[in-house]
């Protein structure tokens, strides 16, 4: 409905924003469905298109996220619907190389999810994610419980449960009732395969957040965007430096995104940016993370010892850091928002 309507552009003078809004005015006038239907549109609610500059707005696609389509991007190795993560091998595995005396790998699962074919998925990828936990546990109880009624009742050894569902104690109802169950079935079965796959993922998740704190980041950075430490700048610099300087609270990543965010944010100054980002390359130089850095992996890094970081995680540190500083640079220059 929104396409079919014509739009009031806003946008700011000068630059890829006034560019983009004159492009799509030219379009809009043009378009031949539009002129025909513009009078049917003058006293209709004309809905406002506002078109910014990314750099209006530069800490969104850099923050921790809450929700769960977010999540997974973040946390997990995501990439065209496809989802990768490591698991512990079972127990059965798990003895069976112990007793060779060999510490046993994790497994690499592999997962499809397409919104456009899952229903939870299409529901839940923009809400919170405790709320998709909650949601995926209720409806694989519900679809859980449905089957276990249609395969009592197609057994023939349903009883009164198998009465209920029927609607009848007996009679020709029982075979058009078990006729339906039975249809019903695959698609309820594929309905618990799709749950099942969201809880894997959804573990999967829930063990990296918890694992890196990552709701931590996610409140101090909102914070920082929001402007709650406008007035107190110091306290800013004192939880940021606290949570960049932990070494058992996030990766590597997490720490220079925290950091970037505070860059951004107008709680801090040059000199206050300059000795955070120092302090945190000290403390993950000298004390490491307990995290791993690659997204999926375990979350001790392959290649690193506790206190260390390894040549992957180390490179990434030294290109936030120039990130860090360039970023400074571009505010001294007011050539971002301050």
């Amino acid at each position: 409905m929104f396409i079919r309507t014509i739009k009031i552009n806003q946008c700011s003078k000068g630059g890829a924003p006034e560019m983009v809004a004159r492009k799509l005015n030219r379009l809009i006038t043009e378009h031949p469905t539009l002129i025909r239907s513009k009078e049917r549109h003058q006293t209709y609610h004309r809905p406002v298109l506002v078109i910014m500059d990314r750099n209006m707005d530069l800490i969104t696609p850099i923050q921790h996220a809450s929700t769960y389509q977010a999540l997974i991007d973040d946390v997990l190795d995501h990439k065209a619907n496809r989802v990768e993560f490591n698991v512990k091998p079972d127990a059965a595995t798990q003895e069976a190389v112990k007793r060779r005396g060999r510490i046993p790998p994790p497994v690499r699962k592999k997962l499809d999810i397409d919104p456009d074919v899952d229903p939870f998925y299409s529901r839940h990828k923009f809400n919170p994610f405790p709320e998709a936990i909650e949601s995926n546990g209720a409806e694989l109880q519900d679809v859980t419980a449905k089957e276990g009624q249609i395969r009592s009742k197609t057994s023939g050894t349903g009883g009164a449960d198998a009465a209920a569902m029927s609607g009848t104690g007996g009679g020709g109802g029982d075979s058009s009732d078990l006729a339906t169950a039975v249809e019903s079935l695959p698609i309820l079965l594929d309905r618990k395969k799709k749950l099942e796959v969201h809880t894997s993922i959804l573990q999967a998740v829930m063990n990296e957040v918890a694992a890196r704190d990552v709701p931590q980041f996610y409140e101090l950075e909102t914070s920082l965007a929001t402007g709650a430490y406008k007035n107190d700048s110091a306290k800013a610099k004192k939880e940021v430096m606290e949570l960049a300087t932990d070494p058992t609270k996030g990766n590597v990543d997490d720490k220079v995104r925290l950091v970037i965010v505070y860059a951004l944010s107008a709680a801090g100054n040059s000199a206050d940016i300059d000795e955070v980002a120092s302090e945190m390359k000290n403390s993950l130089e000298t004390k490491g993370s307990t995290v791993g850095g690659e997204e999926g992996a375990p979350l001790l890094s392959e290649n690193a010892t506790r206190g260390t970081l390894s040549k992957e995680e180390h490179a990434r540190l030294e290109m936030g850091l120039r990130a860090i500083d360039y970023l400074k640079k571009l505010r001294s220059m007011h050539m971002i928002p301050n």
